[in-house]
C-alpha cells in the first residue's frame, strides 16, 4: 500500500499561490523533475558546487545565514525535498530514498553541474548515500549531519515517530490536520532543553505552513523505511559526519555507527549541540567543512 499518493493530492490544493509566496527572493526558482517542481536557490557562478537541502520542518529560510557563509567558497545550490516547504511532491513520487537520488541527479542535469559536493542531514543522509553509490562520478564529497547506520534510524524512528504516521493514508490524513503540531514537538525533542534557538526554529517552519508549504512527514518516514541496507553500502567517496551530542531525540543513538556502511568515515561530535549542527554551530560547521571539502581535511 502506498499513501503517499494523498500528500500528493492534499499538496495540490492551492499549490500555484504558494508557490508564489515561496518564491519570494529573486534568485528562487522552481525546476521541474520527474518528484515535482522542486524550490531551488542557485548562486551561481564557477566555484566548487555544495549541494544542500534542509530536512524537514525546516525550510530554505533556515539555511539563509548558512548560504551566505559557504557562498564565499563555493557555488551553493539549496532547494527544498519535495514534501517539504515549497517543493509539492508529483503523483507518483513514493519518497523512496533511490527515486530521490534519480531527481537530485535530473537537478544537477538541469543546472549543468557535472560533480558536487553534498552536506545532507538526518534521513535525507541516506538518499546522499544512495546517490554516492549508484553515481560516484557525480559525488565528490559527502557530509552527513545527524545520519547514524539505517537500523540506529531504524529504532530511532520506532521511539520518535508516533505509529499512526507510519501507517500508508491514515498518517497522511493525520500528518495534514497536524503539521503545525507535528513542526513544533519536532524542535522541542531535536534542540537542547535549555536552547534559545527554538523560538526562531518554530516561527520560521510556521511562516512556511502558513503561507501554503508542506511538511509531509508520513511520506517521508513511509518511504525512508522502504530502504534496503544495500541501497547504502558501497560509497567510495570522502566522508565527514558530524552530529550534536544534546539531541534529545537521539539520546540513545551511537552515531559512529554510520561505518557500518562507510568505514571510511570521519564521524566528529559536536559538544552540547542538538540536531542541528550546521544552523546551531554554522560558523565552526562552515570552517569543518570548507577544509574537509576543499583542503582535504
Amino acid at each position: 500500500m502506498n499513501g503517499t499518493i494523498v500528500d500528493s493530492f492534499i499538496t495540490s490544493l492551492g499549490r500555484t499561490g504558494a508557490r508564489k509566496r515561496g518564491a519570494h527572493e529573486s534568485r528562487m526558482r522552481y525546476l521541474r523533475t520527474k518528484a515535482g517542481q522542486l524550490r531551488v536557490i542557485d548562486t551561481g557562478g564557477g566555484k566548487p558546487t555544495l549541494v544542500l537541502t534542509p530536512d524537514g520542518p525546516c525550510v530554505i529560510e533556515h539555511y539563509d545565514a548558512l548560504i551566505k557563509r559557504f557562498s564565499e567558497q563555493f557555488r551553493i545550490v539549496c532547494f527544498d525535498m519535495p514534501g517539504v516547504g515549497f517543493s509539492f511532491p508529483s503523483y507518483g513520487y513514493s519518497f523512496g530514498i533511490a527515486e530521490s537520488a534519480e531527481f537530485i541527479v535530473e537537478l544537477l542535469d538541469a543546472l549543468c553541474i557535472p560533480k558536487a559536493a553534498f552536506a545532507f542531514t538526518c534521513a535525507n543522509g541516506f538518499i546522499a548515500m544512495n546517490l554516492a553509490k549508484r553515481y560516484p562520478q557525480r559525488v565528490s564529497h559527502l557530509v552527513l549531519g545527524q545520519t547514524p547506520s539505517f537500523e540506529s534510524m531504524r529504532r530511532w524512528t520506532d521511539r520518535n515517530i508516533p505509529r499512526s504516521l507510519r501507517i500508508p493514508y491514515v498518517g497522511q490524513a493525520i500528518g495534514a490536520v497536524n503539521a503545525d503540531l507535528l513542526a513544533t514537538r519536532w524542535f522541542s525533542r531535536a534542540l537542547p532543553r535549555d536552547s534559545e534557538r527554538k523560538g526562531d526554529f518554530v516561527a520560521q517552519a510556521r511562516q512556511a505552513l502558513r503561507a501554503g508549504g508542506c511538511f509531509c512527514l508520513a511520506s517521508v518516514v513511509q518511504g525512508l523505511l522502504q530502504t534496503r541496507e544495500d541501497d547504502i553500502h558501497g560509497v567510495k567517496c570522502p566522508t565527514l559526519a558530524v552530529h550534536g551530542d544534546s539531541d534529545f531525540s537521539h539520546k540513545h543513538t551511537d552515531f559512529r555507527s554510520i561505518t557500518d556502511h562507510i568505514p571510511q568515515a570521519q564521524v566528529i561530535a559536536f559538544q552540547g549541540c542538538g540536531h542541528f549542527p550546521n544552523l546551531e554551530r554554522r560558523s565552526e560547521y562552515v570552517d569543518l567543512v570548507q577544509r574537509f571539502c576543499l583542503h582535504g581535511g
